[in-house]
């Protein structure tokens, strides 16, 4: 026998797994110090691609002073995601086949998933923002019609509302009232609504914006009756949306129940069939059959699911 080619057995198979644990966690150690180490040079790397995720076109004709991006996730807080799910993908491809390969795959798979909680991030803070939206207008509204200036009318529209994406960028809106811009002139408050409603990613907080960037630099009196048409316009939407989400309830709650039923009779047919089920699609054309019928399957409750949301920004 070739003493070269002589393996020793494995005495205590039982704490096997160690010798695979030192190997994931150097690496897990080394991916720790390298973000230790490189702390500040990844937050302002993640804060510029921030910047330009969030950005939308033709915010670089706006004057470097109103240029700015929604605060939907801060980069401390990025950095924490990406490390997470790095760590976590990591561990469980490593579980699944060699280190080598889940070193290789973790980058790109980190990517996705974090793309993937941004635009949740990013949907969130537009979900939160339009549900604040209409009260903060009614108030906006009423503090107008009192005989507010718009400046005014904001402060005390934000001092009383609670901590949110509405609060932060009506915030944002006067702190750069003022500010000194490329041509020598200050911004106001039609240059920063026009930079605003070019970054704001909310579409229905953008078409507000539309309104008031016009109404701004006309008489106090067409301000009012814009603003107010605009909060009745929004109650308006609200109103047809929960009647067109009552009315969809049903016919999601059908795409459920068509879901579960063809699901169940896949189940009884694979029970009562089992060879005859994997027979049917274990060859070529079954993978092929056998994707079309669950696309079939899911298709119910994909189109129950998409019936129930409904988007009404115009008013």
């Amino acid at each position: 026998m070739d003493p070269t080619s002589y393996v020793p057995p494995v005495t205590h198979p039982e704490t096997a797994w160690l010798a695979d644990l030192v190997p994931l966690a150097a690496t897990i150690a080394a991916i720790l110090a390298f973000t230790l180490i490189f702390r500040s040079r990844l937050g302002m790397a993640l804060d510029a691609y921030l910047a330009r995720r969030f950005s939308h076109a033709g915010s670089e004709q706006i004057d470097p002073a109103l240029r700015w991006h929604p605060p939907i996730v801060t980069a401390p807080r990025m950095l924490a995601l990406c490390l997470v799910a790095m760590l976590a993908i990591l561990v469980i491809l490593s579980l699944i086949g060699p280190l080598l390969a889940a070193i290789v795959l973790a980058g790109p798979l980190t990517a996705l998933l974090v793309w993937l909680l941004l635009w949740i991030e990013e949907r969130r803070y537009v979900a939160g923002l339009d549900a604040a939206l209409p009260a903060a207008v009614g108030r906006l509204e009423a503090q107008l019609r009192s005989g507010s200036g718009v400046q005014p009318a904001i402060e005390k529209v934000i001092a009383d509302a609670p901590d949110g994406p509405l609060r932060a960028e009506w915030a944002w809106f006067l702190g750069r009232l003022g500010q000194p811009l490329d041509g020598g002139s200050l911004a106001t408050a039609t240059t920063v609504c026009a930079a605003l409603l070019a970054q704001t990613p909310a579409p229905r907080h953008a078409t507000l914006l539309g309104h008031l960037e016009i109404a701004i630099e006309q008489p106090h009196a067409t301000l009012v009756q814009r603003v107010r048409a605009a909060f009745e316009a929004m109650q308006a939407a609200d109103r047809r949306a929960s009647t067109l989400k009552t009315e969809l309830a049903q016919m999601r709650n059908t795409g459920i129940a068509l879901f579960l039923i063809n699901v169940g009779i896949t189940l009884y047919l694979f029970v009562v069939q089992h060879e005859r089920f994997l027979i049917a699609y274990s060859n070529g054309l079954g993978v092929i059959v056998g994707a079309v019928l669950a696309l079939v399957i899911c298709a119910p409750l994909l189109g129950g699911y998409l019936l129930g949301r409904v988007d009404d920004i115009e008013y």
